[in-house]
């Protein structure tokens, strides 16, 4: 599992990126603008996780559970403060990511090796989420019904989305993913330029990256069903500085997810968290709104 640091290794801050997915990257993720400016201020820990990215090896089936995630963060934290003197390091986790990082932080004594948590549409009750979100697939299919928008294919969509599927089930997930990724889900305005990695499949081959980034995700994800996790019950045990922040028009991990992941961190009465919600973004705020993402980033680290 290949771990790249890059920034400014000296301000004594490591940022530990925790990638999406299950089966997303961090080393794409890497190459894009606000990671180049952050950088700027703290180091930046891209790892790319068990199955995913750039990892190599051949995994058993069976390691892929929530723990042996756990267990693998637990060794990269430990050679980050091996390697670079016991730096202060911050967990940075994006939708799946951030289901790990509140996995790691809320098991054992391992948040005591972290400074801080910036939980960012959080994946991590996918039990309450994915129904909530399968509603946002729903509404969406409406509105382009009404609009005369490819109607027959999202009558389909509508009709499978008001039926009561069993969405821990991979088959019926699956389904409503396919309809998912046809919505504005990930970004509110798809047409909005925004400021992606600089580099693609073509600039690939010209730098570390190599064409496995863009598959080995397609062997994880089929393997690791983490459909029925509820991590909000344990997240209640995470006692250290969080900001929870969150796209308001997220139909991936919907904003209601967002409200609890909030409450969940530390519990309802816990004070050393915030939430900052994106009011013009969805899914990718960190690029669809990336001053203020950037912004609120600096100051809630900058603060610890």
């Amino acid at each position: 599992m290949p771990v790249y640091v890059k920034g400014n290794i000296e301000s004594g801050v490591f940022i530990l990126f925790l990638h999406g997915g299950p089966g997303g990257s961090a080393t794409l993720p890497s190459f894009m603008p606000v990671s180049k400016e952050l950088e700027k201020d703290y180091a930046f820990v891209y790892w790319d996780q068990r199955g995913s990215g750039l990892s190599q090896g051949n995994p058993d089936l069976s390691t892929f559970t929530v723990d042996q995630f756990v267990e693998d963060l637990d060794v990269v934290v430990e050679s980050i403060k091996l390697r670079h003197n016991n730096p202060r390091i911050v967990f940075y986790g994006i939708s799946w990511g951030g289901a790990l990082g509140s996995a790691y932080l809320s098991s054992g004594n391992f948040q005591e090796k972290i400074a801080g948590f910036i939980c960012m549409d959080s994946g991590h009750n996918l039990l309450e989420g994915i129904p909530k979100s399968v509603v946002f697939v729903k509404e969406y299919a409406q509105k382009q019904i009404e609009a005369g928008i490819d109607a027959d294919y999202w009558k389909e969509a509508y009709n499978w989305c008001a039926s009561a599927h069993d969405m821990t089930l991979k088959e019926n997930y699956f389904k409503y993913d396919a309809y998912l990724t046809n919505t504005n889900a990930y970004r509110k305005d798809p047409n909005q330029e925004v400021q992606g990695p600089e580099v693609g499949a073509l600039g690939a081959m010209n730098s570390y990256l190599s064409l496995s980034i863009f598959f080995n995700g397609g062997y994880l994800r089929p393997n690791f069903n983490v459909l029925a996790l509820n991590l909000s019950p344990q997240m209640a045990k995470i006692k250290i500085p969080s900001m929870v922040i969150w796209g308001r028009h997220d139909g991936v991990n919907t904003i209601e997810m967002g409200f609890d992941a909030f409450n969940s961190i530390g519990g309802p009465d816990f004070p050393d968290k915030e939430m900052v919600i994106l009011e013009n973004s969805a899914h990718e705020g960190y690029m669809e709104e990336q001053p203020l993402f950037v912004s609120s980033f600096r100051r809630f680290v900058n603060g610890l």
